[in-house]
């Protein structure tokens, strides 16, 4: 079955050439390719060519059904008085209006040409051509091929009714990619899209699209060297020890970071939790950056999640902001129960380290801009906004599904206690309109 599937080469053409000259059977032809009869068939039937090269056939001859009774004359206008039937340019085939082709009927038989068919020489016959070359063959094939991978793979009107679904994503804040994968509609790839953008058939010029612009270079700021977390408390800590965790310890982790507003102007910021496995992101309001603000916030979502809480926050990887410092209260339950998960703490100004939450900051700067946001206008009731709009984002690393999929079967209680709730994705909106009431009036 596997050799089958393979493509036919042009070594194979040439055999299928060679075997019809000498005339042999189908059968016989496609034993010695390793192919069935009906793939040798339609082989020839799809690459014949009416103009052999290199073959002694007859070159004029009449070809017309009607022959045998017109009584036509100078049909090809050259003022010639002779009847049509009996000119041995036979122009008349190219010229009549009435010209109609007589069909072989070896033609819609075995082998299908006239390779070595005899009737082809002398006077010839009075039937088109059909040879089946190599060559030909191999250019034919070459040639449809080409052709497929061209153009629009689709009608205009199904294009444009994708594009507005597309632009209607792209005003709410979605890429491209995410109203493809969740618009059934929409009858072709991501990759196929921007083919089009690039062809100029969609009616998009890449800037509209998100991150389609290079990003401008980042300053980087020079270490102050500041100590931000005591040296006991990196004991078995550190991201060393975090990667000496096993596999699937480290692959269920939850990244904490800190998203912070207008600097020297905002007091409240955002708490962030990322959980690798399900990408799911839960957003925290802070009343101000300090290390007890994060632990109040961690109490409670233990409290949301009960006996829970250990098994979705068991291991979180953080930087060394001084938020973090309080590690007794992060790892100790706020019952007193003991400790609550496992705290570890990234290297120093390796963001990297933790870069699922670093890169899906961008999904919440969509909402919340930096620089044009007030943060101290905001609610834990926006919160939950930006994450049901967040976590109904379809992703690609999740096979198109959303983290909100994932999250109902995994942590129901967190989405309930935290006011996450499904979006339908058409209604995505990863915009600062999201809150209006916290976006800065220019």
């Amino acid at each position: 079955m596997a050799s089958e599937r393979r493509p036919i080469t042009y070594e194979d053409r040439e055999q299928i050439e060679a075997g019809l000259n000498r005339g042999d059977r189908l059968a016989t032809i496609a034993r010695s390719l390793g192919r069935t009869q009906q793939t040798v068939a339609d082989e020839i039937r799809r690459n014949w060519t009416p103009e052999p090269k290199g073959r002694l056939v007859a070159t004029t001859r009449n070809l017309c059904v009607h022959a045998r009774d017109c009584d036509r004359r100078d049909v090809c206008g050259t003022g010639c008085d002779v009847p049509c039937w009996r000119c041995k340019a036979w122009r008349c085939n190219s010229a009549c209006p009435d010209f109609e082709a007589t069909m072989c009927p070896r033609h819609s038989k075995p082998p299908f040409c006239c390779n070595s068919c005899a009737a082809r020489l002398g006077g010839g016959c009075g039937y088109p051509y059909r040879f089946y070359e190599a060559a030909f063959a191999q250019d034919a094939a070459d040639s449809r091929r080409s052709e497929a991978r061209r153009g629009i793979d689709c009608t205009p009107e199904a294009l444009e009714s994708a594009v507005s679904a597309i632009r209607a994503g792209l005003a709410r804040g979605q890429s491209p990619a995410h109203v493809i994968a969740t618009d059934p509609s929409i009858g072709f790839s991501k990759s196929s899209f921007y083919r089009y953008v690039d062809g100029g058939a969609a009616g998009l010029m890449r800037i509209e699209l998100p991150k389609a612009v290079r990003y401008r270079p980042r300053k980087r700021s020079v270490p102050k060297g500041r100590a931000n977390i005591a040296a006991e408390s990196l004991v078995g800590r550190t991201y060393a020890d975090f990667c000496a965790l096993p596999g699937i310890e480290r692959a269920c982790a939850v990244e904490m970071d800190t998203v912070v507003g207008r600097q020297g102007r905002d007091t409240q910021c955002v708490l962030t939790l990322f959980f690798r496995l399900t990408k799911l992101q839960v957003f925290m309001l802070l009343p101000d950056k300090t290390a007890a603000s994060v632990v109040s916030a961690l109490d409670s979502l233990e409290a949301v999640c009960g006996e829970s809480f250990g098994a979705l926050f068991g291991t979180v990887l953080c930087d060394r902001g001084s938020e973090f410092a309080d590690v007794g209260g992060i790892e100790g339950s706020a019952g007193g129960k003991g400790r609550r998960l496992r705290l570890f703490f990234c290297d120093p100004m390796q963001s990297q380290q933790k870069g699922g939450a670093e890169k899906n900051h961008v999904e919440l700067r969509k909402c919340l801009p930096k620089g044009r946001t007030d943060f101290d206008a905001l609610t834990q009731r926006d919160m939950a906004a930006c994450m049901s709009h967040v976590n109904s984002y379809a992703r690609e690393s999740l096979s198109w599904a959303a983290p909100i999929d994932l999250a109902e079967h995994s942590c129901p209680e967190l989405l309930a206690g935290l006011g996450i709730e499904r979006i339908p994705a058409a209604e995505v909106n990863l915009t600062p309109y999201l809150v209006p009431h916290a976006m800065l009036r220019a």
